[in-house]
């Protein structure tokens, strides 16, 4: 699970390197639920004459029909990543049209849990942080499959802007920002949409997460990914992930997701 964040066309980074940059991110975290109140992005139908709340099921359709759906049409589509875990986890389809596609050499930032920050190669740094929709040195996470394992029982967690913050990318455009943040995507985007930082992302990767009981938000959900589109992203990429184990007894909406900002273009 990781974020690739890369950055493009930066002066900042052409007096050391003079040549267009690219940063990536990585990371990872458990699920969690979204910080939006459901009340604030309920909406209505009118039927027969009466309003009623829509249910959660006619949000997923909302969500499956609107969102699940190509809208841009990327012409060069190359799957970027590692694929050292099984079933191709780690490998995400990125659009390479000429507006979109990255360019190197690139300066590469990592980060992740249970290792200690270094710097892994000549442009590779790792950094010992969550991303979050809050800055805390004592997060504590909700303990399920993918932390019961955990020794650490709080993480330092920080926003998208903190983060480049601290490495001194302020305001920066980023070529592409990928997320595999295990249901957190839902409040990442949400700060980043209220802080402004959205709007310095060219490209969108990542993996959206819906499960169990988050199915009863799928108003709130529905509602952050409508707020993304406004932005200009328009989905190039999507596809199903298969059922997950956990998902036999519980409810599971997964897929893997690629958006681009079309506001780039201009």
């Amino acid at each position: 699970m990781f974020i690739r964040l890369m950055k493009t066309r930066i002066t900042f980074f052409c007096a050391i390197l003079a040549v267009i940059q690219m940063v990536l991110l990585y990371m990872q975290g458990p699920v969690w639920t979204t910080k939006v109140s459901i009340e604030s992005c309920e909406d209505s139908r009118s039927l027969e004459g009466n309003t009623t709340k829509m249910t959660w099921q006619e949000y997923e359709m909302l969500f499956k029909t609107s969102i699940l759906q190509t809208t841009y049409n990327c012409k060069v589509i190359e799957e970027i990543g590692s694929a050292i875990r099984k079933n191709g986890e780690g490998v995400h389809s990125t659009c390479m049209n000429n507006v979109y596609k990255p360019r190197v050499p690139c300066i590469v930032y990592a980060f992740g849990m249970k290792t200690e920050s270094h710097k892994r190669s000549g442009n590779l740094w790792f950094y010992n942080i969550g991303l979050r929709s809050v800055d805390s040195d004592n997060f504590t996470p909700h303990v399920d499959s993918y932390v019961n394992k955990s020794q650490i029982f709080t993480w330092k967690v920080r926003t998208l802007k903190s983060i480049m913050e601290m490495l001194g990318h302020t305001n920066i455009t980023i070529d592409v920002l990928k997320m595999d943040i295990e249901g957190y995507e839902f409040d990442v985007l949400t700060t980043m949409m209220d802080d402004g930082t959205i709007k310095h992302v060219r490209q969108l990767l990542g993996e959206w997460h819906i499960r169990g009981d988050q199915r009863f938000e799928f108003s709130i959900k529905y509602f952050v990914a409508k707020r993304l589109l406004s932005y200009g992203f328009k989905t190039f990429n999507y596809n199903v992930v298969g059922r997950h184990g956990q998902c036999k007894k519980i409810y599971c909406l997964q897929a893997n997701l690629g958006f681009v900002n079309t506001k780039f273009r201009k």
